[in-house]
Formats: structure tokens, C-alpha cells, sequence
């Protein structure tokens, strides 16, 4: 079994960034909406701001925004079932507005990098319904500009162990991109096996809590272009 990784150094936060710094945008285009989105570091360590602007026609009654995990040319059936953060209280009925993400425990972010939401997704109330939400009004494919929130990552497989003996899935060039979680295992032993600490393996499963990282059965990501996607 491959040694414990050594402690890794305080992980880089978003409130290392100025307030106000410009982190992701997006460009809605499509269903007859146009506008953009803006989101910016607020000095939270784990949320940010987000600004909607020139939103046309302005969001009606009801209208929610998403930030999706999957792609923009994901389908409306698809961006249901991706792992999301809904902001709950309806959209402003104008073209431009701005609000904050809530923090953790309020349904916010927990992670200190929200790069793995691909797309932001304005949403229609579901008919007949008190809550949920089922018509795609538009969506914008996001851009993100932030620094490496985890730098010097680096996923070695060391094979199958005590506390380890699931089966890995290797890209082309033999770096793990998944794990599958066998009966047994344990997450140290899933961390000693590809050299990584808990903090990584949260960061690569974002979508998934902690204390559900080491269900037999399911897969574990540990590509970090596939943060967010369940394999």
C-alpha cells in the first residue's frame, strides 16, 4: 500500500480574490432570450455574487436561476437531473439585477471552487406547482476565470489494496478518471491508493457529501475536467 500523502498546504479560497474580481461569465442566447451573466468574488470563502444583466425579455413571475453542472447542449430532461445550485427565491421581474449566493448551511457552496457548473439556466415554474421548476427559458454556457484551486494535484493508481480493492477506470494515458467503490473499503485506504487527501476528494466529488464518498457501488470521480458528472 502507497504511503499517506503528506498534509497539503492551506487550499487557495475565493476570498483570496479582491471583492469584485470577475470570475465566470455567460452569454444567454437562445429561446428568444438574450443578456448575459456575471459572477464575481464577494470575499466569502466559498460563494460569490451574481449579476444578470440585460436580461430580455426581463425574467416573469416565478423565474429562477440554476447553475448546472452539465453542459449547455445538455437537454432540458438532462439539466433536471444535473447536480445544481437553485437560487429558491424567484428572479427580480427586471433586466438587470444582482444577488448573492448563500453560504454553507443555507444552501450554498461549499466548495472553493465552483468551476465544475458549466452552465447557468433560467428556469420557468412548473404549472400547477408550489415548487419545482420545468420549463428551460434560456440557458448561457459559463466561462470561468480562476486561478488552480488545487494545485499540485496529482492522481497515481498504486492498485488494489486493504480498503481499496475496487476497480479503477484509466484514461488513455493510464491517469485514474473514476473508482469504483467496493464493499469494504474505506476512505483512507481509497486515498492511500491514489495518493490523494479527503480535501481532493471532496474537491473532485463536489456533487457528492462527504460522509457518501464511501458507499459501495457507487463511482467516485477523479478527473478533475469531470467535477460535477456522475459516471
Amino acid at each position: 500500500m502507497a504511503p499517506d500523502p503528506a498534509l497539503p498546504e492551506q487550499a487557495p479560497r475565493l476570498s483570496d480574490l479582491a471583492p469584485g474580481t470577475l470570475i465566470a461569465t455567460g452569454a444567454f442566447d437562445d429561446r428568444g432570450t438574450t443578456g448575459r451573466i456575471e459572477i464575481r468574488a464577494n470575499g466569502a470563502a466559498s460563494g460569490f455574487d451574481v449579476t444578470l444583466a440585460g436580461i430580455s425579455p426581463a425574467p416573469a413571475a416565478g423565474m429562477t436561476l440554476e447553475l448546472n453542472s452539465l453542459p449547455p447542449d445538455s437537454s432540458d430532461a438532462e439539466l433536471k437531473s444535473g447536480f445544481s445550485y437553485y437560487r429558491y427565491d424567484s428572479l427580480a421581474q427586471v433586466s438587470d439585477q444582482t444577488f448573492r449566493v448563500p453560504s454553507p448551511g443555507y444552501g450554498g457552496f461549499e466548495s472553493n471552487d465552483p468551476s465544475y457548473m458549466r452552465t447557468a439556466v433560467i428556469w420557468a415554474p412548473a404549472a400547477g406547482s408550489d415548487f419545482g421548476f420545468d420549463n428551460v427559458v434560456s440557458t448561457a454556457p459559463l466561462t470561468w476565470d480562476l486561478p488552480d484551486m488545487n494545485p499540485g494535484l496529482e492522481v497515481v493508481d498504486h492498485g488494489a489494496a486493504d480498503g481499496a480493492a475496487g476497480q479503477a477506470t484509466l484514461a488513455a494515458d493510464g491517469a485514474p478518471i473514476g473508482y469504483r467503490v467496493a464493499r469494504g473499503d474505506t476512505s483512507a485506504g481509497i486515498m492511500a491508493r491514489f495518493g490523494i487527501t479527503m480535501e481532493d476528494l471532496e474537491w473532485l466529488n463536489p456533487d457528492r457529501d462527504r460522509n457518501r464518498l464511501v458507499l459501495a457501488d457507487i463511482t467516485l470521480n477523479l478527473a478533475p475536467g469531470s467535477r460535477g458528472l456522475r459516471m
